[in-house]
């Protein structure tokens, strides 16, 4: 398969990695030598040196004869008009990168969808909905809903009086909860382990786990008996990101404050939000902090656009005593520097975001993406299993899926079952692996069909 990607950039760099490294012919565009000159000596990648907007600069990269065109630079009209250039030359899917929500509502009479442009990407409003998500969960790293919202992913930071400390998968207490969870990965110093039965759980580990919602509230009860749901959230930045996670979160029962510099913006957010607090103050200063009135159990967000910022913003609300931090992080090789020194909670990438909803939609039927982790390597994949393929009727334990794997659960009608080893598969479940970027593709050949 052949995939154009016009930028490259954070998003397009991060894409380029995971479908090159799923063996797809992959063509970039930008009109950066130098960036293409870093994609090309990284990935393995070819590239047109030019405007992802001009037709001549798309005929050199052969774009017509793409399966899949890719347009994600920061400029949305480029985007836009390059898959409609890509979809008047033929190519049968397109996505574009855009920043302005209006693009994706669209009109009765201009409607982006009707001219040819399959899947519209706002990233902002993807990390909203994951800080929304991670604030759901107390204690929680990061969180997503699986299964039309039957299962979910999340992760934990092993704290140090956690009760999980020395023990492994096999020896675990409270049988009759942690026997419908499945811990799927852990990340340890960077590295990521796939848990077996013997796997010795440590003190700053962070934890995967995968089972239905209630079960996985329970376990974040019993990791974090202390933690309990935030009474307010302190939201640094009224851009389209914050406003937009401002507005779920007041729609719950949680006092929400949202701290914004430019005197227009923050008139704007204050029109546009029913129940939130707005107020015109730099979150860096320390009486603005104080303005706000920190309680107990309160969370912070910093969504200012600056990464800088937003790392000095969290310590300094961590400072002033509020219990949770969470960041978004445009600079993808601050994130590892931030994560060892633990200088924020939680991390939310926006070219994660990108990226998890193109593969979502690339994958085949039988094989899609369910969801990419910011802050583990590897991916989710839901799989659906067709009545034809030859492991129906086998037992889970019996299937010789890569070892860089691990089978979570298994959806079957409306039950979520864990996927003990002695499971036998039937025709129409849908199988949720956890895979090592290295064991997508030969997770796809077993249940192409």
């Amino acid at each position: 398969m052949k995939i154009v990607i016009v930028g490259a950039g954070n998003a397009g760099r991060l894409l380029a990695e995971r479908l090159s490294g799923d063996r797809f012919s992959v063509v970039m565009i930008d009109e950066r030598a130098d960036a293409l000159a870093q994609a090309s000596e990284q990935f393995d990648v070819m590239t047109v040196c030019g405007s992802g907007a001009d037709p001549f600069v798309l005929e050199q990269a052969g774009a017509d004869k793409a399966d899949l065109f890719v347009a994600i630079t920061d400029l949305e009209q480029v985007n836009i008009l390059a898959c409609l250039l890509a979809h008047a030359a033929g190519v049968p899917r397109t996505i574009a990168r855009v920043s302005s929500p209006r693009y994706r509502i669209g009109t009765s009479k201009f409607d982006l969808g009707k001219l040819g442009i399959d899947l519209l990407i706002n990233q902002k409003i993807a990390c909203a909905d994951e800080i929304c998500r991670a604030l759901a969960l107390p204690g929680a790293i990061e969180s997503f809903d699986l299964f039309e919202g039957k299962a979910m992913v999340a992760g934990f930071s092993v704290s140090s009086a956690s009760p999980i400390i020395g023990a492994t998968p096999a020896t675990l207490p409270d049988r009759e909860l942690l026997g419908r969870l499945r811990i799927i990965a852990v990340r340890r110093d960077g590295a990521l382990i796939i848990p077996r039965g013997n796997t010795v759980f440590e003190f700053r580990d962070s934890l995967y786990i995968v089972g239905a919602p209630e079960d996985v509230k329970l376990f974040a009860l019993w990791m974090s008996p202390h933690q309990s749901h935030f009474q307010k959230v302190i939201i640094a930045g009224g851009g389209d990101m914050g406003l937009a996670a401002a507005k779920v979160l007041e729609q719950g029962d949680i006092e929400v404050v949202l701290l914004e510099q430019d005197e227009t913006r923050a008139m704007l957010c204050a029109s546009e939000l029913e129940h939130t607090l707005v107020l015109r103050a730099d979150a860096l200063s320390g009486s603005a902090l104080d303005e706000t009135g920190i309680v107990p159990r309160t969370a912070f967000v910093a969504v200012t656009g600056n990464d800088e910022n937003n790392v000095m913003n969290c310590l300094m609300a961590r400072k002033k005593g509020v219990d949770f931090t969470i960041t978004q992080i445009s600079r993808t090789d601050y994130l590892p520097v931030i994560e060892s020194l633990g200088l924020v909670d939680c991390t939310i990438s926006p070219f994660e975001s990108i990226t998890h909803g193109i593969l979502h939609y690339l994958r085949s039927r039988n094989v899609r993406a369910a969801a990419l982790l910011h802050n583990l390597p590897g991916e989710l994949l839901d799989i659906q299993v067709s009545r034809e393929n030859k492991y129906v009727g086998q037992a889970v334990k019996d299937i010789r899926f890569p070892r860089e794997s691990i089978v979570a659960i298994v959806l079957r009608g409306k039950a979520v079952l864990p996927a003990t080893g002695q499971l036998k598969l039937c025709g129409e479940d849908r199988l949720l692996v956890f895979a090592d970027p290295s064991a997508v593709r030969r997770i796809q050949d077993m249940f192409r069909k």
